[in-house]
C-alpha cells in the first residue's frame, strides 16, 4: 500500500465521519440526559434508604440557576444540619425542582417533580417523588 492510497483512505474515513455526525449527535445528547436523570434517581433512592436505616433526615436542595443539587444529612427531630454529603452538578439543564427531605419512615416531606432538559435538544426527562411513600420514578 502506497502513501497516496493511505491518504485517500484517511480522507474517505474523515468525510464519512463528518457526514455521519449529525445522525449520532442527538443520541449522544440524549445519553447524557439519561445519565443525569439516572444518577439523580439513584441518589434519591439511596438517601431514602439511608434515612430509614440511620433514622436521620436526608435533604435534597436543588439549585435551578446553577443546574445542581446538594445532599444534606439532618437531625430527624430538630432538622439541624449534620453534614453536607455532596453537591452534584448536572451536564444538562435543570428546569424545575422542589427541595425534598426524606424522613426516617421513608416518606418525603413533599411530593416533587424534577424536570431535566437536554442542553442541545428539546428532550426532557421527569422524575416524580411521591410524598406518602418517598418513592421516585422516572419518565421521558
Amino acid at each position: 500500500m502506497s502513501l497516496i492510497e493511505l491518504l485517500i483512505v484517511l480522507a474517505l474515513i474523515s468525510v464519512f465521519s463528518y457526514l455521519g455526525w449529525p445522525i449520532f449527535k442527538p443520541l449522544v445528547s440524549y445519553s447524557s440526559l439519561q445519565n443525569d436523570a439516572w444518577r439523580l434517581l439513584s441518589d434519591l433512592r439511596s438517601c431514602r434508604q439511608l434515612a430509614v436505616v440511620e433514622h436521620l433526615n436526608y435533604r435534597f436542595s436543588f439549585n435551578v440557576s446553577e443546574d445542581s443539587y446538594t445532599i444534606e444529612q439532618r437531625d430527624a427531630t430538630t432538622d439541624n444540619l449534620i453534614a453536607t454529603i455532596s453537591t452534584v452538578p448536572f451536564e444538562n439543564d435543570l428546569t424545575q425542582a422542589t427541595d425534598t427531605t426524606f424522613r426516617p419512615k421513608g416518606e418525603a416531606t413533599a411530593g416533587s417533580t424534577i424536570v431535566l432538559k437536554g442542553k442541545s435538544s428539546s428532550d426532557t426527562i421527569t422524575i416524580t417523588i411521591f410524598a406518602t411513600t418517598g418513592l421516585a420514578k422516572i419518565s421521558s
